[in-house]
């Protein structure tokens, strides 16, 4: 116990990460390991609470640059300023607005205080028409949009709107980094051991690299440092998605390997739950 008092004092002043020592196999040693455990995962949620407040203002610093910019030319004009060059400043504030709303959902849902409007929802009828609303997208890359359903049972109840904004992510998603004449094929199962409508979607882009894989739901990661935000997005579609999902008392995985495509399964549960997972 001496030896893990002053481990203990360190943790307390804010060293996250401390470790015991342990040197027994006993009580006191169970102890100083569950400890250690203890201070890893605040560590390593103090990591997490540490970018994500970089990330925000990073992702919040950028449009309000290219406002404040734009707004100083402007000025510096000192002429009549016509309605087309207001454009790409109100492109930048919708941006922001819907940056700001989707760090709100985001954070509703973490805290499960996500309010949701279930009702029986026949999931294959709105698969369909998310398909429908990037058909546009899909055409101009010339990919073909596929849905199947090897099961009768396709009703669970969820909130429509909720769960359209989580597939709508996906097939984005999919959709973007599928390369032309490719495909997105989206299949329903029932499971029936575990009494869930599985939903795989399957696209036949590059893949991603098995390093990526753990971090593709966490917030504004991106597995192209390098991509542009206007190309890839914020980084917020897949984390709002998983959280979507898990308030839903389902689950989401992302299977992937290079050259062969990448494979996001959505478990959703025929009945209501009061227990939601808190993992993917």
């Amino acid at each position: 116990m001496r030896k893990l008092i002053p481990a203990i004092e360190r943790l307390g002043q804010g060293e996250y990460g401390v470790q015991a020592p342990v040197t027994s196999e006993d009580e006191y040693g169970r102890v100083a390991v569950a400890f250690n455990g203890m201070s890893s995962r605040l560590e390593q949620s103090e990591t997490v609470r540490r970018n994500l407040v970089a990330d925000v203002a990073h992702e919040l610093r950028t449009p309000l640059t290219i406002v404040r910019g734009k707004l100083d030319l402007l000025q510096q004009s000192r002429q009549p300023i016509q309605p087309e060059l207001l454009l790409p400043i109100q492109d930048e504030l919708i941006r922001l607005t819907r940056l700001v709303g989707d760090l709100h959902q985001l954070s509703l849902a973490e805290a499960k205080q996500l309010p949701l409007v279930r009702k029986p929802t026949d999931m294959l009828d709105l698969l369909g028409q998310i398909q429908e609303r990037i058909e546009p997208d899909a055409d101009a890359k010339n990919l073909a949009l596929r849905l199947t359903s090897a099961t009768e049972h396709t009703s669970v109840p969820v909130d429509p709107s909720r769960i359209t904004q989580a597939f709508l992510n996906l097939f984005i998603n999919a959709v973007r980094y599928t390369p032309q004449g490719g495909l997105v094929h989206t299949t329903l199962q029932e499971e029936h051991a575990s009494s869930m409508l599985r939903i795989d979607i399957r696209d036949t882009g590059p893949g991603i690299e098995e390093e990526h894989l753990p971090y593709l739901f966490d917030r504004f990661y991106r597995t192209d440092e390098a991509r542009a935000r206007h190309q890839g997005g914020m980084g917020l579609g897949l984390a709002i998605a998983k959280e979507f999902i898990i308030s839903h008392g389902g689950t989401i995985q992302a299977e992937s390997q290079q050259g062969q495509g990448t494979t996001f399964t959505v478990r959703l549960p025929y009945h209501d739950s009061d227990q939601q997972p808190h993992g993917i």
